[in-house]
């Protein structure tokens, strides 16, 4: 069924015209006869980012030393930045001039989309008029446009020097003009009466919708600047992939792409395709045909992308004629290879016989755009051809996004503390609706509050079991003992209790066991025995001591194209990651005969020029041996600023007797937040490299071939 508008009769279109002219005078006239806001009447709410913290001193500046009518200002920020912000905040006020109106400066925590942020917080402000920043502040504005925005007009819609024109299909940036222009919708900076702001607004385009629907004239608002020197703002990335793409509704004689395959998306409205629309494009943009039901949306309606160059299309149940969701997948063209659904009971009825069907629950879909860099034999889980060859296939002989398990083990003694903050990490984390089993593994001495600690904790993702050992075992056995496979499916995550996750970790670890276990059968790699969480700074495996590692300078000094991205090294990480059920099992079996020396004595060196010969209670010591006679590698991160996915806070322990600030600082890094700047598809073409391509290390830091 096509929902696309027609274009009106041209001589409607004439008359349209003129309205519009018409309706543009009146409105200049009544801006020009506007009298300015009274001061106090205005809050200015500004977002703040990983990248702009660093200048938010100097992006307050002109609220506090200009002449102004802001009299609050609202800063949202990412939690782990409050202690940054709250700095910057004081230090900007010490610098503004002696004055009895300095306006007020709260701060408002956030994580994720910093818009999303802006346009949640706005409905909750007390004042009469707005003035709606982004992370830029005031930044590429001349000092009159300025003026204007801190001490505005009392006009009855949105303005400001950046905007949106033209109709859905046909949507331009509008260049900087002294002269007063319509705009579709405007981009910060720009002020608005709080009254145009009672509910809550998914990007700019809904606000605009929102404000042009409300009016005759259909302005979503009126672009005035006054000689803003930028006119090249428009190329900026955060500006232009607000208005380069739109959504369509859909045709139903949309052709298929022969390409790729089928993705089906069963999302409730319009808002929830907004927040994938990074993610749907990416898969569209991949050569798969997609289809849209959207099966909770009661209006027929035209939305903006933020995507470069995406067009998507989508049905409603409201408008189809297909009373429910299973009606709709039967008249399908073609049968999909992949129907992805938020979990929630409207779309339980969806079935497939062939189709790899995904349910995410619906607070994890700000973050499942990584999804897209998937290709399809990843989706559907594609033969294991080295150990297995078979698909993957759950009981009932269909294909199963869900078919590696996941199972986390934690090893804890008498560190309660620690403990809880490892617990607290691993209840951020997002799991996309996985069912992943978690194992506490106590030793015979955990103290009391430990064992407390493992009581009341809930786990609400899958099953719960506590073991806690009768003979004092030591950190080798307890580590090596806490995770069997139960079959080539299984995966197990080793974490001890001085380590803490990124709420992400669980999407770098299956994104990477589905693009090199469950993949194209290039990317299947037998000597892959796991993957780490923790992003190595220092090499620790050197003779003569630690020495300071940084994987992008190394590779940028040899000329490997794109630094950013990840490697194979052969040490194994013991700060956080997974291993892989095959290499687990020959570890068990290597270890067993080594410790009982009947092919070797306990004392010899199987690693030569290793610091780790010397770590004669540690498990690692053995996995590198069998790592470095058979010639195993781990993938590890390679994100910008040591970002990572789990750190090390290095506690006093079996291996750790000691812990200066200096030592603290070499090994803890800066965890993933949901609101980073940096993202987990930060990778070379934004999806994990092709096997070939990713570059090897040796134990001691070195480039080597495999």
């Amino acid at each position: 069924m096509s929902l696309l508008e027609q274009d009106p009769p041209m001589e409607q279109q004439v008359d349209q015209d003129l309205a519009g002219t018409l309706n543009l005078t009146r409105v200049a006239l009544e801006l020009g006869e506007a009298h300015t806001v009274e001061t106090g009447s205005l809050t200015a709410v500004l977002p703040v980012t990983s990248t702009s913290i660093l200048t938010l001193r100097n992006t307050l500046s002109p609220v506090l030393n200009s002449p102004s009518c802001v009299s609050k200002v609202l800063v949202v920020c990412p939690e782990s930045l409050l202690a940054q912000a709250r700095l910057a905040v004081r230090l900007a006020v010490r610098d503004a001039p002696e004055s009895d109106h300095h306006p007020d400066i709260s701060l408002s925590p956030w994580n994720g989309d910093p818009v999303a942020a802006v346009l949640h917080a706005v409905p909750q402000l007390s004042t009469e008029r707005i003035l709606l920043l982004d992370d830029t502040g005031f930044s590429g504005l001349s000092d009159r446009t300025r003026e204007m925005l801190l001490c505005p007009i009392a006009a009855d819609l949105p303005v400001g020097p950046r905007g949106v024109t033209g109709s859905a299909g046909n949507l331009s940036c509008a260049l900087p003009s002294i002269e007063i222009r319509p705009a579709s919708y405007l981009l910060p900076p720009f002020f608005l009466p709080s009254s145009l702001v009672q509910e809550v607004y998914e990007d700019w385009a809904d606000l605009g919708h929102a404000v042009s629907g409300s009016r005759e004239d259909r302005l979503g608002g009126i672009l005035r600047g006054l000689g803003d020197p930028d006119s090249n703002w428009c190329n900026i990335p955060q500006y232009r992939t607000s208005y380069v793409a739109d959504l369509f509704t859909p045709s139903s004689s949309d052709p298929f792409s022969t390409k790729g395959g089928l993705f089906v998306f069963l999302l409730p409205d319009i808002n929830t395709l907004r927040v994938l629309l990074q993610f749907v494009c990416r898969v569209q943009e991949s050569g798969n045909s997609i289809k849209i039901l959207l099966y909770s949306e009661p209006r027929t309606l035209l939305g903006q992308t933020h995507n470069f160059n995406c067009r998507v299309q989508y049905d409603a149940t409201s408008v189809t004629g297909y009373p429910t969701i299973p009606d709709w997948l039967d008249r399908l063209e073609r049968e999909a290879e992949v129907i992805f659904t938020v979990d929630e009971p409207a779309t339980q009825a969806a079935r497939s016989e062939r189709a790899t069907i995904v349910r995410i629950p619906r607070d994890d879909l700000p973050y499942a755009y990584w999804m897209g860099s998937l290709s399809l034999a990843e989706w559907k889980c594609a033969v294991l051809w080295f150990y297995s060859p078979r698909p993957c296939l759950n009981l009932h002989g269909l294909t199963d996004w869900h078919v590696p398990q996941i199972q986390i083990s934690i090893i804890t003694q008498d560190r309660p503390q620690s403990l809880e903050r490892l617990l607290s990490s691993l209840t951020r984390g997002r799991y996309f609706g996985d069912s992943v089993s978690l194992r506490m593994n106590m030793e015979q001495s955990s103290n009391l509050e430990t064992i407390r600690v493992v009581d009341a904790y809930q786990w609400s993702h899958g099953t719960v079991f506590a073991h806690r050992r009768v003979v004092h075992g030591g950190l080798l056995p307890a580590v090596v003992e806490s995770w069997y496979p139960h079959s080539n499916d299984s995966y197990g995550i080793l974490l001890e209790d001085d380590v803490e996750l990124s709420p992400l970790f669980y999407a770098w670890i299956k994104m990477g066991i589905l693009r090199y276990r469950y993949g194209e059968a290039r990317n299947q790699a037998a000597p892959l025995f796991g993957i780490s969480l923790y992003q190595q700074k220092n090499i620790e495996l050197h003779p003569d001591g630690r020495r300071p590692f940084d994987a992008r300078k190394l590779f940028a000094e040899n000329n490997i194209p794109d630094p950013s991205t990840p490697y194979l090294s052969q040490i194994p990480c013991s700060w956080g990651a997974v291993y892989f059920p095959e290499h687990w099992r020959e570890f068990h079996t290597y270890l067993a005969n080594r410790l009982s020396e009947t092919t070797m004595e306990i004392e010899r060196i199987v690693v030569p020029d290793v610091r780790s010969n010397n770590w004669t209670k540690s498990w690692k010591k053995y996995f590198i041996e069998m790592v470095h006679m058979r010639g195993y590698v781990m993938l590890y991160p390679n994100y910008a600023r040591f970002v990572s996915l789990s750190t090390n806070h290095l506690e006093i322990g079996s291996h750790v007797k000691d812990r200066p600030k200096d030592k603290q600082e070499a090994f803890m890094l800066p965890l993933m937040d949901l609101g980073s700047s940096v993202h987990l598809l930060d990778l070379p073409g934004g999806r994990l490299p092709e096997w070939d391509a990713l570059p090897a290390l040796n134990l001691t830091g070195f480039l080597v071939s495999l």
